[in-house]
């Protein structure tokens, strides 16, 4: 890794060649999407390959308002992911390895963004090289830069959003705030958070403030709105025609979430701030910051990967003065606020990983100049080191423990807790049980549009092509509304369920209008029980 920087593209070119391995070798072992989130874009995605548009045949939670199956879809997790996974399916047949051919080479983005950044603030190529590789080695990311989710989209367009703030303050341009907001509209299709990117621009802007200030700071900020609202406007427009409104209103309601539970409620009509404020401000107060303690703790272990975190700290603060860093350290800090005050729960299951994905780049870009000035310090207290090479032997060291790290994470991912008798990857065999679900429900001449009660509808009709509808939490009572609502006339329970529902999975309770049908073992042995629901 040479440190003086080259003026060609090769070095581009050969991380791509290295990164697009490291993404194949990862991407082929999985043939499912393994977990809801990426189930639900492969479901929408191949009712757009088959021409079905922006629809679903599920209800995976009821904030979304959903009347009757099948109904508009994304009115929560927003439509990109499933734009591209559709769009795959169009060229290549419907299928999990087409749904996640655009996301394995997307996923080339961000290492590459990263070597460009570094070369562009260091002049150096040993550095680029180093954020690079660690942005392709990223710890827990590894398995979910290949799924069609919105980890890659989403790093990638907020990744541009960010440079390009950067780029319209240095330059003083309102055209590149223009380009900014095309970015941060694109990445509003992929996170409903992406909202803070635009509030990254005033302050990025006051810290850079300069003599006659007040035009360009209304004109790039209007240029920033008038982008962003250019690349959300056919979306805002679809959701007009679909449900009379730009803006779904399912997001809002999270903010009055008791519990993480209650997300899953079927009378959100009960989700008001009246309730909320009866929880009582101690509650209140302790639930926002013991989701501020996980969110650091996400920082530390799954964007920055633990012994890195130190280095990237100090690596933020030597570049503070850099626009660049400056952009990614505003939104770091709003997204922090947010997720711990705003989005309490839905940050502690999941939200806070997903948007953090583009604080992946940024923060291996921060790693070299922080782990060197760590290096020089320990120098200074030990006169026999060679500064310098100890330097570069930390520098290869840290790639190589990244490697590791994320080859450690990935196996335990895919393959950990082993399976009985397991032949293929425990990944793909997750919800191996629906088919024995779908067999029996065939067997009892159960119509395909008959839903069935489920804690993961997108994999259950992946796997089976029967409709879905989720377990509500708050009662039994909310299930057999939900079930007469939908015409939901069985019942799936499994491991992973309701608390509501723990005696009867357990078989100390038994439930008046259940009755047990058949039994079958999920991967780890685990019971898993289909009930005909007789009221």
């Amino acid at each position: 890794m040479n440190s003086t920087p080259t003026r060609t593209l090769r070095p581009y070119f050969f991380l791509a060649l290295i990164v697009l391995a490291f993404r194949l070798v990862t991407a082929l072992p999985l043939e499912r999407a393994g977990y809801m989130d990426a189930s639900y874009a492969v479901h929408v995605g191949s009712n757009l390959a088959r021409g079905r548009g922006f629809t679903q045949d599920i209800v995976w939670n009821y904030l979304e308002g959903a009347k009757e199956i099948p109904q508009p879809s994304n009115l929560y997790w927003l439509p990109l992911p499933s734009v591209l996974a559709g769009i795959s399916m169009s060229a290549l047949g419907i299928s999990y390895r087409a749904a996640q051919l655009p996301f394995i080479f997307l996923s080339l983005i961000p290492p590459l963004f990263a070597f460009y950044l570094a070369r562009r603030i260091f002049a150096r190529d040993d550095y680029a090289w180093m954020a690079g590789l660690l942005t392709a080695f990223s710890g827990f990311y590894t398995i979910y830069w290949n799924s069609p989710d919105n980890f890659t989209p989403f790093a990638v367009t907020a990744d541009f959003a960010l440079l390009f703030l950067a780029l319209g303050v240095m330059q003083r341009d309102w055209k590149k705030f223009f380009v900014a907001g095309i970015f941060a509209g694109m990445s509003q299709l992929s996170r409903a958070d992406a909202l803070l990117l635009l509030f990254v621009a005033p302050f990025l802007l006051w810290l850079n403030r300069r003599e006659r200030f007040a035009f360009p700071f209304v004109a790039s900020l209007a240029a920033l709105a008038v982008g962003f609202l250019l690349a959300l406007a056919p979306w805002l427009l679809r959701n007009y025609f679909a449900i009379g409104t730009p803006f779904a209103p399912g997001g809002t309601r999270t903010l009055f979430l008791l519990n993480y539970d209650e997300f899953f409620s079927y009378d959100v009509a009960r989700l008001t701030l009246e309730r909320y404020l009866d929880w009582g401000i101690a509650n209140i107060l302790r639930s926002k910051f013991e989701a501020l303690g996980f969110i650091l703790l996400v920082l530390v272990f799954g964007v920055w990967q633990i012994v890195l975190a130190p280095f990237a700290a100090i690596g933020f603060w030597k570049l503070r003065s850099r626009v660049e860093m400056q952009a990614a350290l505003i939104y770091l800090a709003l997204l922090v606020l947010a997720m711990a005050f705003v989005f309490t729960f839905p940050a502690t299951h999941g939200s806070m990983l997903h948007s953090a994905a583009a604080l992946v780049a940024y923060g291996a870009v921060a790693v070299p100049p922080g782990l060197d000035a760590a290096i020089a310090w320990f120098g200074k207290r030990r006169k026999s080191w060679n500064v310098p090479q100890a330097q570069k032997f930390f520098r290869v060291g840290a790639i190589a423990l990244a490697f590791l790290f994320s080859v450690y994470l990935y196996a335990g991912a895919v393959w950990l807790p082993p399976a009985p008798n397991a032949t293929t990857p425990l990944w793909n065999q997750r919800d191996i049980e629906y088919a024995a679900i779908d067999r029996e429900l065939d067997a009892r001449n159960v119509p395909n549009d008959v839903p069935i009660v489920t804690v993961d509808p997108p994999s259950f009709i992946n796997q089976t092509g029967r409709r879905s509808i989720y377990v509500p939490t708050e009662s039994l009572d909310a299930i057999f509304d939900a079930a007469h609502q939908f015409g939901a006339q069985y019942l799936v329970l499994q491991y992973d369920k309701p608390l509501i529902l723990r005696d009867l999975y357990d078989g100390r309770a038994t439930v008046e209008g259940l009755k047990l049908i058949a039994t079958t073992p999920d991967a780890l042995g685990r019971p898993v029980t289909l009930f005909e629901i007789l009221r």
